[in-house]
Parts: C-alpha cells; sequence; structure tokens
C-alpha cells in the first residue's frame, strides 16, 4: 500500500470557462484510506465540481481555469489519463442515465473490464461478485432501458465496483432510491470503507446520509469552505434550510435561534376531493416491457384538482403508470381514461395539452440548441402561434424562477446545472399550460430550501389545477400531498390522505418505506385531522406550543400565590 494519504486537494479553485465566478474558491482536503467523508451544501455551492476535480473530469473534460492541486496517492491529477484515474476513483454520477452505456446489464457491467482487456471468465466471475454485493441479482438479463430510475442508480453502482477503485465519489446516490434500498447502498459504501476504500458522498439528504457514520463533513456555502471537522460540529452550523437534518437537530436549532415570542402555526386540515370525476383513472391495466410485466391488473382513480404523490419501491411501476397515462407507454390490456374518455387513439401530442409530464431525468427532455428553442419547440410543434419568442419564453421561465439566469435564453441547456435543468423541464411543460402536472423525483439534485421554493412555486403556477408527484422522498409525500399512493409490485396497496396510509405499518414497511424522524414528530404532535407540517413550520409550532404551556403555567402560579 502506498504512504501518504490517498487524496489531496490544495487550494482548489476553478472557473468555468463561460462563467464569470469561480465555482469552487481554495479548497483544501487530504483524505486517507478506510475514511467517509460527507460533503453538504446548497445547491450551486461547488459539490459537482469538487467530485470532477477528484475524478479527473476537470480539468480533461471541463474546460476552464484551475488553480492549485488535485493529487490521487501523490500523483497530480494533471499528470494522469483519465483512463489511469478510473482505476483509483470510481464515480457514480448524479444522473445514471448519463453514465450507462450498455444496452444490457451484463454489458455494462463488462464495460470497464472489456476496455482493460480483462479475461473472459474472470470478467464473468467479477460480475457475478458484483451483481450479489450490490443487490442487483434480480436485473440480470434486464436491458437497461427498461429500468426505473433505481434499479440504474444501482446498476451505475455497481459499474464502479466492478474495478474495485481505492476511493469512491458517489454524487446525491440516494435521491432515485426508495428508504430500502438507500440503506443497502448506504451499508455497501460503508463496508467499502470498513475494507480500506475511501468514500466521498455528496448528499442533500443528510439526516440519510448519516446512516453511514461519515468520519467528517465538508460543508460548503458559495463555492467555499464553511466548515470540515467532525458530525457533531457540522450539525451546530449547518443551516436547516438547506440541507435536510434530522428533526430534532432542526427543533433545537430553532429554539436556540429565537428565544422571543413564535408565531402560532395553523396546521392545514386534511383533505381530500371525493365523488369528483377522475382527471386520470386507470381500470384494470396490464403493462409490459420486455418480457416482465410492469402493471399488474393497476386500478387508480387521480382527482382533477389537489396534490397525489405516488410512493413504493424501485421498480415497482409508478413511472410506468404515468407514461402509460401520457400515450408513452401502451398497457397490454386495460383502460387509461382522462377526464373521463378513454386515453387510447389520443396522441401523446393532445394528452400534453391536459398533462406536463417532467421527467426523472431532465436531461431526457433536452435536446435542442438553445433554452430558448427547447421553450419554443412544444407550442410550435402543436401549431400555437408564438409572435414573441423571447417574450413568450422570458414569461414561462418566469414562472419556474429561471428567468434571472444571466444570458439564459442563449445557453446551450446541458451547460445548466442538474437543478437549473430541473426547473426548465418544468418550464417546458407549462409552455402549453396544461392543467396537471406529472413531476417524476422533483426534489432530486435540489437542496432542501431550493426543492421547497420549488414546490411552493409549482403549487402557486396560475392556472394549475393539479399535481401528481412520484417520489422516493417520504417527508415530501407526507408535507406536501393532499392524498398518496403507494404501489407494490404494479398493484395500488394503498390510497388514502397521508394520515391513512401510514397506519399500516406493516404495509408501509412491506413498501420500503420507513418512518423518518420529521413523520414521528409529526405523528407525536399533529391535531387530529389537520395535515402534515414540513420541518421548520413543526419546529415553530412545536416551541410556540411549549411557550403558551410556560405561560400559562406561570399565571396559575402567579394566582397560587395570590
Amino acid at each position: 500500500m502506498a504512504a501518504g494519504p490517498l487524496l489531496e486537494i490544495d487550494s482548489l479553485t476553478f472557473r468555468y470557462r463561460r462563467a464569470t465566478e469561480p465555482a469552487i474558491r481554495d479548497l483544501s482536503l487530504t483524505m486517507e484510506r478506510g475514511e467517509v467523508l460527507l460533503v453538504a451544501g446548497p445547491s450551486g455551492c461547488g459539490k459537482s465540481t469538487l467530485i470532477r476535480a477528484i475524478n479527473g473530469l476537470i480539468p480533461h473534460a471541463y474546460p476552464g481555469e484551475m488553480a492549485g492541486v488535485v493529487r490521487l496517492a501523490g500523483r497530480p491529477t494533471t499528470e494522469l489519463r483519465l483512463r489511469e484515474i478510473s482505476l483509483t476513483v470510481g464515480t457514480l454520477l448524479q444522473d445514471p442515465a448519463k453514465q450507462i452505456v450498455g444496452s444490457t446489464v451484463e454489458s455494462e457491467l463488462a464495460f470497464g473490464p472489456e476496455n482493460l482487456g480483462w479475461d473472459a471468465a474472470a470478467m464473468r466471475a467479477r460480475i457475478a461478485e458484483v451483481s450479489d454485493e450490490a443487490g442487483i441479482g434480480g436485473l440480470a438479463g434486464r436491458e437497461t432501458y427498461a429500468l426505473s430510475g433505481g434499479e440504474r442508480q444501482l446498476l451505475a453502482m455497481a459499474g464502479a465496483l466492478m474495478l474495485q477503485p481505492s476511493l469512491y465519489v458517489v454524487d446525491e446516490p440516494l435521491a432515485n432510491l426508495d428508504p430500502l434500498t438507500a440503506d443497502h447502498l448506504l451499508d455497501v459504501l460503508r463496508q467499502l470503507a470498513d475494507a480500506g476504500h475511501a468514500v466521498v458522498i455528496v448528499e442533500h439528504r443528510v439526516e440519510e446520509a448519516l446512516q453511514l457514520r461519515p468520519d467528517r463533513v465538508l460543508y460548503l456555502e458559495e463555492s467555499r469552505v464553511q466548515y470540515l471537522g467532525p458530525v457533531d460540529g457540522f450539525l451546530r452550523v449547518a443551516d436547516p434550510e438547506s440541507v435536510k437534518l434530522p428533526f430534532e437537530v432542526t427543533l433545537e436549532r430553532e429554539r436556540a435561534r429565537d428565544q422571543g415570542a413564535v408565531k402560532q402555526v395553523v396546521p392545514r386540515r386534511e383533505h381530500t376531493e371525493l365523488d369528483v370525476p377522475a382527471r386520470l383513472a386507470f381500470r384494470n391495466v396490464h403493462v409490459s416491457l420486455g418480457d416482465r410485466e410492469v402493471l399488474r391488473g393497476l386500478d387508480a382513480s387521480l382527482a382533477p384538482r389537489g396534490v397525489v404523490a405516488v410512493l413504493g419501491p424501485n421498480g415497482s411501476g409508478k413511472t410506468t403508470m404515468f407514461r402509460a397515462g401520457m400515450g408513452l407507454i401502451r398497457p397490454t390490456s386495460g383502460a387509461v381514461e382522462v377526464d373521463g374518455n378513454p386515453a387510447q387513439g389520443r396522441s401523446v401530442a393532445e394528452l400534453a395539452r391536459v398533462f406536463g409530464y417532467v421527467f426523472q431525468s431532465p436531461s431526457q427532455m433536452l435536446f435542442s440548441r438553445t433554452v430558448r428553442d427547447e421553450l419554443l419547440f412544444g407550442p410550435r410543434n402543436l401549431g400555437h402561434r408564438v409572435d414573441d419568442a423571447d417574450g413568450f419564453a422570458m414569461a414561462t421561465l418566469r414562472r419556474t424562477s429561471l428567468d434571472g439566469l444571466e444570458g439564459i435564453l442563449t445557453r446551450p441547456p446541458m451547460t445548466l446545472s442538474f437543478g437549473q435543468q430541473k426547473r426548465l423541464a418544468l418550464a417546458i411543460a407549462l409552455a402549453l399550460e396544461p392543467p396537471t402536472l406529472i413531476l417524476d423525483e422533483p426534489s432530486a439534485g435540489q437542496d432542501h430550501r431550493t426543492a421547497n421554493r420549488f414546490m411552493d412555486e409549482v403549487r402557486g403556477i396560475s392556472g394549475l389545477e393539479s399535481t401528481y408527484l412520484i417520489t422516493h422522498d417520504v417527508d415530501l409525500a407526507l408535507t406536501r400531498a393532499d392524498r398518496i399512493l403507494v404501489i407494490r409490485d404494479g398493484r395500488v396497496v394503498g390510497d388514502g390522505t397521508p394520515a391513512e396510509v401510514i397506519r399500516d405499518e406493516e404495509e408501509w414497511r412491506a413498501c420500503n418505506l420507513h418512518q423518518t424522524s420529521l413523520m414521528r414528530a409529526n405523528m407525536a404532535w399533529r391535531p387530529a385531522g389537520h395535515a402534515f407540517l414540513d420541518a421548520a413550520s413543526l419546529a415553530r409550532a412545536i416551541l410556540a406550543q411549549e411557550r403558551a404551556a410556560t405561560r400559562e403555567m406561570e399565571g396559575g402560579s402567579t394566582i397560587d400565590r395570590a
């Protein structure tokens, strides 16, 4: 084993070629073998740039101005080829769709070893080992196009494991995974660290990432290091609005922040529309992808108003359900109805006037040369007259808070950050002014504050009647949705208000779902019949209740003394 740190970063500063300011400034750190580093911070603070600097994409694939040095086992990355770096650093990207190149699971796993000239027998043996380690044995023989987003995430992780690198860098690995599968991935990373590998994990969902037991946390804000040290110190300085902390930490931070009066928080009443014609209905729908039946007699009716969240294990059929509703996939049997009429025979373009669909991977929606072209493609393709192209495009971007980005209309869409691409995809969907939005993993790629603001903006969009969410974020579903559908094995196994669906604890666990700290706190505090609160609102409500109780006791003590 080589002496010295595995990773050394000395005064790293990097500015992308088209940017006016550096994405990361004067960052220094070292990592030893067996160490786990959690990297957290708001969107745009430089987390993904740090990963690109570690795996050599900066400066080899991303042009720009770089100062400082990054060393792997003592050698500067500027002096190494990407092929050499890949033997030391295994990468799991934020968007697995950008990482998978093989047409089948086996060909994807074989890609790296084949390029290095491995013996066929050794390669097959390693594929078997990695499939077991990553928990993807059930995906054997599957074509990668038919995998769910979470299944692709696990496959991408397995691909990184194939070459047994010394250092793993993983960018938001939990966003596409159900809670139980996320636990498994964290266990794999912990075992790698215990075996002497180093792990750098970037994650907004800090509460879940803490299960990895990181040795240190690097907290970035505005491209600079704000904190680098043990977890306890990080929990004292991190902004609860930017990163998702355990609720108990948020409550204590709120308590320490304001010892004065706290505004009373009144939870909204739970509400689900009943006995109204469905916007989207599924009647005993079956869908097969290749030789695998994904939907197996699915029945569901989604109301034309309100927010509906769909939860369930990876590969359970959540995304397939809505793609069938959009006409992107045809059912093998059963019927899909839109506003009471059969969807069969209606084109995807017609259904796009009713449903604005924002894909889990926004890059799948982006293909035009500029942002302006992306926004105009749909309306022009459907014969809408657009007299003022720039005015129309900016008005559409304004609805998603992207209008303030410098030179946005002429920028190539793929130069935007993942979170910005999410917002552009939303703007594209809104360009046709549909009454219903379908959002696949809306919080992925966005920090806690940005995701909450994003959902607030969606709820406030004029003319929007309903929103359907596909998500693995339990807290997002509980605090944002009026109704939750839980899907397992291609069927609906839970349907009701958030309070109703969590009552069946056995079914909840069977669908790979956990109780989060925010969920438990809401269950303990929430008045009957009221909606779940987000962490900040719940913390304020609890503090207000505590202070009201204190005033009442103090008042009683005064009367007693009198």
